[in-house]
């Protein structure tokens, strides 16, 4: 009886894992970023119908698809975010020491959506909601860190000496891939 349980045990385990997706990480690159599409308005002040460039930590990564399927979808557009809910939808979880030199050097941790709302700071994705069999897809997220000059916008950035920090140790995470809220892969970014 304990050899027929084994057995079934294995069964699960093994149809369990055959319903993950065949994802590839093919290149991963993080850089502080001077020129990211998307400026701010100035909407109060002397610098009043100006824009400042944000300056921002930015993640960009090429996936592939070795599945025969494609992954993904595009039939759910969720109207309030704008993301499609069965598509592919990027992740990056810090480690510990990322998360520390993020509040070191920006006094808060970028990579929390609730920190960069109460310190009044954005956030970047460009993502593909549907990766084709046997297809390369590009994602980007981008962390704003704040501007090269004072305005009533948006925060300053950090010193060089600080940035320079930040970017030493922003590969120290894993990149998550979802779908559906459900986690399909996961790339450690220190290798």
């Amino acid at each position: 009886m304990r050899f027929i349980s084994i057995i079934i045990l294995v069964f699960i385990i093994l149809t369990g894992c055959s319903d993950k997706q065949s994802l590839e990480l093919v290149r991963s690159s993080v850089e502080i970023s001077y020129d990211r599409a998307g400026k701010t308005g100035i909407t109060s002040g002397e610098k009043e119908g100006e824009s400042i460039q944000p300056i921002s930590l930015s993640y960009h990564f090429v996936l592939k698809n070795t599945d025969e399927d494609a992954i993904g979808g595009n039939e759910k557009l969720n109207k309030e975010t704008y993301e499609y809910e069965d598509g592919l939808k990027v992740n990056l979880e810090p480690s510990k020491k990322l998360i520390e030199v993020s509040k070191e050097v920006m006094g808060f941790n970028i990579f929390n959506e609730e920190e960069r709302t109460e310190a009044k700071m954005g956030m970047g994705t460009e993502t593909i909601p549907v990766l084709e069999a046997n297809h390369e897809g590009e994602y980007d997220l981008d962390f704003d860190l704040g501007a090269l000059e004072e305005n009533p916008e948006m925060r300053l950035a950090p010193s060089e000496e600080k940035l320079e920090k930040l970017i030493n140790y922003a590969q120290d995470a894993t990149l998550v891939i979802y779908i559906k809220d459900e986690e399909i892969a996961r790339f450690d970014l220190t290798n």
